[in-house]
């Protein structure tokens, strides 16, 4: 197993203080700095594929995780952006319990430029998306979801993380939101499990019936498939 890369030019290998090194692109942008980068992140990216694989890759993530503590906001969003992009790398019980134990770092704190309502719905996106989830995990994560709107953050990874409880509480989980019907759906990924959805919509609620019945149509290929689902919600 490898344990030195080059990235852009820079020299990495087992000596390197990886923290730091992240630290300074992202607040710097130029440390792994591409010719076309126009932000910190392509850098980033570049050393995450030239260490996948190698002993690199643990120390990597290790050091992205410490960074999300970190003092100045911008050094934490970009941590934040870091574990949603490669969230499938992350333990969603550990970025859970540095959410939990330094609220006042995420919570009402809004990075320059994000879309998100704070650093917090930020790693609880990244919490969604990542592996290894345990039963607190799965409870604060359902929870989110359950909050309108900011819950669509981490929809699509509880349905991919949880998809049982998801069709066991459709009708709270979707609500009267099309974009989430259409997100429970594409997230699905086998005919018997959209099935068992469709028929856990209560006959009583005709207009989440008439909702999912447009998300079938827009998000279901299969003509077979797709009729036996409309057919279901008539």
């Amino acid at each position: 197993m490898s344990d030195e890369v080059i990235v852009n030019g820079v020299r990495i290998g087992p000596t390197t203080d990886l923290t730091s090194l992240l630290k300074r692109q992202l607040v710097e942008g130029s440390v792994l700095a591409g010719r076309y980068d126009d932000s910190p992140e392509p850098g980033v990216w570049s050393l995450f594929a030239a260490a996948k694989g190698t002993a690199l890759e643990p120390r990597l993530t290790d050091a992205v995780k410490t960074l999300l503590t970190d003092p100045d906001l911008r050094v934490r969003s970009g941590a934040v952006r870091l574990v949603q992009a490669y969230a499938e790398k992350f333990d969603a019980p550990q970025l859970l319990a540095i959410l939990a134990g330094h609220p006042a770092l995420f919570e009402d704190v809004v990075a320059e430029g994000s879309t998100e309502p704070d650093l917090a719905w930020g790693l609880l996106r990244a919490i969604a998306g990542s592996s290894k989830w345990n039963l607190e995990v799965a409870k604060r994560v359902r929870s989110a979801a359950l909050e309108f709107p900011n819950g669509l953050n981490v929809l699509a990874g509880l349905v991919s993380n949880d998809a049982d409880w998801v069709i066991q509480h459709a009708p709270e989980v979707i609500g009267d939101q099309p974009a989430r019907a259409r997100i429970v759906l594409f997230r699905l990924k086998d005919p018997n499990s959209r099935e068992r959805l469709i028929r856990s919509i209560p006959s009583e609620s005709p207009s989440l019936r008439e909702l999912m019945a447009s998300a079938v149509s827009d998000e279901i290929k299969d003509p077979t498939e797709k009729a036996k689902l409309l057919k279901l919600l008539r």
